[in-house]
C-alpha cells in the first residue's frame, strides 16, 4: 500500500460558526454556516458577504445549469431556489416526508436533486435512526430514492452521471448506486470503508464511536475527496479505494468542494 500524498493548506475566510456544504462556482465559493443561520460568499481574496439569512438553518446546496442556486432550509424541510438576479422561490415542500433534517444535496444533468434525509431530528431530541435519500423532479415533486442509511451524507455523482455515491457518516462507510434512466438508483455496493484509511495505524472517533465521513466532493479523474471527522483529515480515495493524498487539519474535518478548475479544494 503506498503512502499517500501530504497536501498543504492555507486559511481562506472566518467568522462562521459551523460551516457546510461549501460550493464554487465562476470564482465565488458558497457557504451554508448552518448553526449561524446564514449562507455566505467568498471571493478568492478571502472577502467573506452575507447572500442569504435562513432562519430555520441552511444546509446543502446545488447549482441549477442556469446558474440558480438550491438550498434546503433544515427545521422547515423546504428547499428554495435562488436565481441568477436574486429572485427567491420555493423550489419544494418536503414537510411531508421528511423524518429527519435537510442534508447534503447533489443535482445531474437533467437537472433532478438528490437530498439526504437524515432520519431524525437530533438537534430536537430525537434519538438517531436510519435516513433515506429522496430525489426532487424539476417539478417540485419529491419520491424516495433509497432508505435505510444511517444519517446519509457527502452527496456526488459521477461526471458520465451513471453513478452516485453517498456516505454514511454513522455507518459502512462511502456507498454507490446506478443511476437509472429516469433518476432511480439500482445495485446498491459499499465502495469504501474508512476501516481501511490509514496506512500508519491511526485511530479516529466521532461522537458515536466511528470514524465517520462527513462531506465530499468529486475531481475530474472520479477520485473522491472525503472530510474525515474523527481523523481530523481529508482523503483522496481513488475509483480502486486507494488514498492518494491527505490534508490534515486541527478539529472535525466537516466538508468540501473542487474549484471549477480543480487547482484549490475548499475546506471547512
Amino acid at each position: 500500500m503506498s503512502i499517500p500524498k501530504q497536501v498543504s493548506h492555507s486559511p481562506l475566510a472566518d467568522g462562521m460558526l459551523f460551516g457546510e456544504a461549501p460550493r464554487y462556482r465562476d470564482g465565488i465559493l458558497y457557504v451554508s454556516d448552518m448553526t449561524g443561520r446564514t449562507i455566505y460568499t467568498i471571493d478568492e481574496s478571502g472577502t467573506k458577504k452575507v447572500l442569504k439569512e435562513v432562519p430555520n438553518q441552511p444546509n446543502g446546496m446545488c447549482f441549477a445549469a442556469d446558474g440558480s442556486l438550491i438550498y434546503s432550509s433544515m427545521f422547515d424541510a423546504k428547499v428554495y431556489r435562488r436565481d441568477p438576479t436574486g429572485k427567491e422561490s420555493l423550489y419544494a415542500d418536503l414537510s411531508n416526508v421528511m423524518t429527519g433534517y435537510c442534508g447534503d444535496m447533489v443535482i445531474d444533468t437533467a437537472g433532478r436533486v438528490y437530498l439526504d434525509d437524515v432520519g431524525a431530528r437530533v438537534l430536537h431530541g430525537e434519538k438517531p435512526r436510519p435516513g433515506r435519500l429522496l430525489m426532487i423532479e424539476t417539478d417540485g415533486s419529491v419520491s424516495v430514492a433509497e432508505e435505510q442509511l444511517m444519517f446519509p451524507n457527502a452527496l456526488c455523482i459521477t461526471p458520465d452521471g451513471r453513478t452516485l455515491f453517498c456516505a454514511e457518516t454513522y455507518g459502512q462507510g462511502l456507498l454507490k448506486w446506478d443511476i437509472g434512466p429516469n433518476g432511480e438508483l439500482s445495485n446498491r455496493q459499499l465502495h469504501w470503508a474508512p476501516a481501511t484509511i490509514s496506512p500508519t495505524g491511526e485511530v479516529g472517533s466521532t461522537p458515536h464511536g466511528l470514524i465517520g465521513i462527513d462531506g465530499g466532493c468529486m475531481d475530474g479523474e472520479g477520485g473522491m475527496w472525503l472530510s474525515m471527522l474523527g481523523l481530523e483529515k481529508f482523503v483522496r480515495v481513488d475509483q480502486k479505494g486507494n488514498v492518494t493524498h491527505e490534508i490534515h487539519v486541527k478539529g472535525h474535518a466537516t466538508a468540501c468542494t473542487l474549484g471549477e478548475k480543480m487547482e484549490r479544494l475548499y475546506s471547512w
